[in-house]
């Protein structure tokens, strides 16, 4: 019998649950439920998940299940660092976890300590500040 580690992290603040069985580059996909992100490689294989809203998840008999299969991996999902969006965006590393920890980058899923974001990388408009800044539409 193989043994296998399995690792698992418990965020209270952003109440996120992520377990992973196998630690090489991947990326987040969704499942049938909103709250659950699978991470797979580029082989589409499964590494592990990730629960959002974990304190939601009701104990109830049986317990939470989904499936977990390998399917073929997304070409058009690349995911990039808080550093790499960063230089795409032109601003600050720390302007891009900020932007992500607000909502405002469309995708963007923390991941232990750093944040995954989906490229390209798309931010929605802010509400407050001079128009053109921060993504702020400009009045047409």
């Amino acid at each position: 019998m193989t043994t296998r580690k399995v690792s698992v992290w418990y965020d209270g603040e952003s109440d996120m649950l992520e377990v992973l069985w196998a630690f090489r580059d991947g990326y987040f996909t969704p499942t049938d439920d909103d709250r659950i992100l699978k991470r797979l490689d580029d082989d589409g294989e499964v590494l592990g998940f990730l629960i959002h809203e974990f304190s939601t998840l009701e104990r109830a008999e049986p317990p939470l299940e989904f499936e977990l299969t390998a399917e073929a991996p997304a070409d058009d999902v690349v995911n990039l660092t808080a550093r790499r969006a960063a230089l795409e965006l032109g601003v600050s590393e720390r302007r891009v976890r900020q932007l992500a920890r607000d909502g405002r980058v469309r995708g963007a899923v923390k991941h232990g300590n750093e944040w995954l974001i989906p490229s390209p990388v798309e931010v929605v408009p802010g509400t407050r500040g001079p128009i053109g800044v921060a993504g702020r539409p400009g009045d047409s």
